[in-house]
């Protein structure tokens, strides 16, 4: 049983991820543009909904009451912002926050949220993990048959007397019986 515990220790720990969130002051002016703030330090695997806060350190300062607040992942590389714009008074003391971790197919993420609420008992700070899942297939009729000629293939069932003459068979009934028989003489 230690062994198997062994060796499954390497992939438990290879499937977990641990991201940095920033958060950047959007500023009135394009040019200048802030390098972003450590927020938090989150730790999740892909496999579960939940991850954890390792460690969180709110905005601060001159700007946290009236400011937006880009928060999200920043790429160094390509210098890409995968996050959102929300208000930094978001992050006061009598709001629950939550980050949503966005995650795809093979785990690694390419979105994050933000979201906040009425504050509530329990952690302040919560983690949740949201895989990507294919959106609703169309549901299509069956598929037109062509013959060889490319035309449609319209061979109707025969039908009986009955559904064929149905109509005259009434006609002939309701004529019988208005006319009706004449009283012999």
């Amino acid at each position: 049983m230690l062994l198997v515990k062994l060796l499954l220790l390497p992939v438990a720990v290879a499937s977990s991820v641990t991201i940095y969130v920033s958060s950047v002051p959007v500023s009135d002016s394009a040019a200048i543009i802030p390098s972003p703030i450590p927020l938090a330090q989150i730790e999740f695997d892909a496999d579960q909904s939940v991850g954890t806060l390792a460690s969180y350190t709110p905005p601060t300062g001159a700007y946290i009451s009236d400011h937006l607040l880009r928060v999200g992942l920043s790429d160094p590389n390509s210098g890409s912002w995968r996050g959102i714009v929300t208000s930094a008074a978001s992050f006061a003391e009598q709001y629950h926050k939550k980050f949503i971790i966005h995650v795809d197919e093979k785990g690694e993420p390419y979105h994050i949220g933000f979201a906040t609420s009425a504050k509530r008992s329990g952690g302040e700070v919560e983690v949740e993990i949201v895989k990507r899942s294919p959106g609703p297939q169309p549901v299509l009729n069956k598929p037109i048959v062509l013959n060889a000629e490319g035309k449609i293939d319209s061979k109707e069932p025969e039908k009986s007397f009955l559904q064929k003459y149905w109509w005259a068979i009434a006609l002939f009934v309701v004529v019988q019986l208005v006319a009706g028989g004449g009283e012999g003489k």
